[in-house]
């Protein structure tokens, strides 16, 4: 009777570990076919810091579209990166109960490329202090604006995956 309740628990632990693993290998196989049709940002494509050095007294503003890889939700902010790995804020929402674009931002992946609109809210400014520091657009000066350090924060309009346009065979 002992030995045919260990049969058993080994029957279905081996049970388990082939159900488990074959959802794996099925899960890796959908992300593979759905990064197939997702498109990069070519790399000739202004980055955050190619924008800043750009900035002038002429145009002292940033774009309202950028090229960016999603990171990841924080707070009532989606953050993207470029190619250099500098981060750019997009607020979302007002607070965590503001629920009107959270269907939308759920839809966002992790490393995918999108472009992304939104309207130029201010910076993030790092100063002596460990506590960042946002600034409104209207508190900014042009060289607050050209610091390596800061991260410009937009408020999020719309943004569209980028993706092939060429036919795959």
């Amino acid at each position: 009777m002992l030995r045919f309740l260990n049969i058993q628990k080994i029957l279905w632990i081996n049970f388990l570990f082939l159900y488990i693993s074959s959802l794996s290998v099925f899960a890796q196989e959908i992300h593979r076919a759905a990064s197939t049709y997702r498109s990069s940002i070519s790399l000739s494509e202004p980055r955050i810091s190619d924008i800043k050095e750009s900035l002038s007294s002429e145009s002292p503003n940033f774009p309202n579209s950028l090229k960016l890889f999603f990171q990841e939700l924080k707070g009532n902010y989606a953050i993207f990166y470029d190619w250099n790995g500098e981060t750019v804020y997009y607020k979302y929402r007002i607070n965590k109960f503001d629920k009107s674009k959270l269907k939308q931002v759920r839809k966002l992946s992790e490393g995918a490329a999108y472009e992304v609109n939104g309207l130029w809210e201010g910076l993030i400014v790092f100063q002596v202090s460990t506590v960042p520091l946002f600034k409104k657009a209207s508190e900014i000066s042009l060289e607050e604006k050209k610091e390596k350090s800061s991260i410009p924060v937009f408020d999020l309009v719309e943004f569209k995956e980028l993706s092939l346009d060429e036919i795959l065979y």
